[in-house]
C-alpha cells in the first residue's frame, strides 16, 4: 500500500477526468492508471465505473472515498505534528512556488521576512501545476502561488488558510515596435506566443479570451509551459504572448497591448494548511500577511 495511490484516487474523484487527474498528480496517463488499477487490486474490487466519462466511482469507490480523504488527512496532520514538534532543532522553512514567482517575488519575501524569522529556506520549484500537487501532498509547509479570482487555481487549495501578498495582473505583451495588428483579423492573425494546455495561466487565457466582446484572431506559433521561456521569445520580437506583469522587469523592452477588456486581475498568494504549525511557522506566516 502507498499513501500516493490514495491521493491519485481522491484526485480522480475530485476532477473526475483520468487525463486532469494525472496532470494534477505530475504522472503520465499510463502510470496513474496503472497507480489506480493498483489500489483496486489491494482493495480487491473495481472503484471507478469502466469507460464513465465523466469519471464515476463505483458503489464501492464513494465508500472508499470517504475513508481514503480521512486516513491521508490524518496522516499528514500526524507528519505535520511530529514536524512541528522538530521544527526548532531543524529550523528550516520548506518553501514551494512556481518558477515565475521564484524569479520576481522571492528576493522581495526573503527580505520582508528575514529580519522576522529566524530560519533557513529550502524551496520546490516547477509549474505551477507541479507545485500545487506537491504541496497538498505535503512536501512543503508554504505554498507561494498565483491565484485568480475569477479561476482558482486549484478547488482543493479552498480549504487551506490564504494570505493575499500582493496584487498582479495578467496582460497580453510584444516587443518594443512590434504590436503584430493586436487583436488580429481573420485574414491577419497575429502569431501567439501561448502556454501549454496543462499550464494553470493557458486557463488563465482561455478565460480572457471567451468573457472578451472582441473576438482575437491569432496564429499558434510557440507554444510552452514557462512563462520564463515565453517571455525571452516574445521579446525576441516573435509575437503576443500573456504573462503575469509582475514577470516583467524595466529594460525588458516588452509592452503592454490592448485596454482593460485584454487584462486579468491576479493576485500572488501564499496558502497554508489550517492545521497547526508550530510557533516558528506561524512567525513565518504573520510576517508575510504583514
Amino acid at each position: 500500500m502507498d499513501i500516493r495511490w490514495l491521493q491519485d484516487f481522491l484526485a480522480l474523484a475530485e476532477l473526475r477526468n483520468f487525463t486532469r487527474a494525472a496532470e494534477f498528480r505530475n504522472l503520465s496517463q499510463a502510470a496513474f492508471s496503472r497507480r489506480i488499477q493498483s489500489l483496486e487490486h489491494w482493495v480487491g474490487t473495481a472503484l471507478v465505473v469502466k469507460g464513465s466519462q465523466p469519471v464515476r466511482l463505483t458503489e464501492a469507490g464513494e465508500q472508499f472515498r470517504e475513508g481514503a480523504g480521512a486516513s491521508v488527512e490524518r496522516l499528514l496532520e500526524t507528519r505535520a505534528a511530529i514536524r512541528g514538534s522538530q521544527f526548532e532543532v531543524m529550523s528550516q522553512v520548506r518553501l514551494a512556488m512556481p518558477n515565475v514567482l521564484a524569479r520576481s517575488d522571492f528576493r522581495r519575501i526573503l527580505a520582508a521576512i528575514g529580519p522576522k524569522v529566524r530560519s533557513s529556506f529550502s524551496v520546490i520549484v516547477g509549474t505551477t501545476a507541479e507545485v500545487t500537487a506537491r504541496y497538498l501532498a505535503g512536501d512543503a509547509d508554504i505554498l507561494l502561488a498565483h491565484d485568480c479570482p475569477a479561476l482558482p487555481s486549484h478547488e482543493a487549495l479552498d480549504t487551506q488558510e490564504k494570505a493575499v501578498l500582493r496584487a498582479d495582473r495578467f496582460l497580453p505583451f510584444a516587443a518594443q515596435g512590434a504590436a503584430f495588428g493586436f487583436p488580429g483579423t481573420p485574414r491577419d492573425p497575429f502569431p501567439l506566443i501561448a502556454y501549454a494546455q496543462r499550464a494553470y495561466f493557458a486557463r488563465l487565457f482561455e478565460h480572457v479570451v471567451e468573457r472578451s466582446a472582441v473576438p482575437l484572431s491569432y496564429r499558434m506559433a510557440v507554444q510552452c509551459d514557462m512563462s520564463d521561456v515565453l517571455k525571452e521569445v516574445i521579446a525576441a520580437g516573435h509575437g503576443v504572448g500573456w504573462l503575469p506583469e509582475s514577470a516583467v522587469e524595466p529594460g525588458t523592452g516588452l509592452v503592454a497591448l490592448g485596454g482593460a477588456e485584454w487584462a486579468l486581475p491576479l493576485e500572488i498568494c501564499a496558502f497554508r494548511p489550517r492545521r497547526a504549525a508550530g510557533p516558528k511557522l506561524d512567525a513565518l506566516w504573520e510576517a508575510l500577511r504583514s
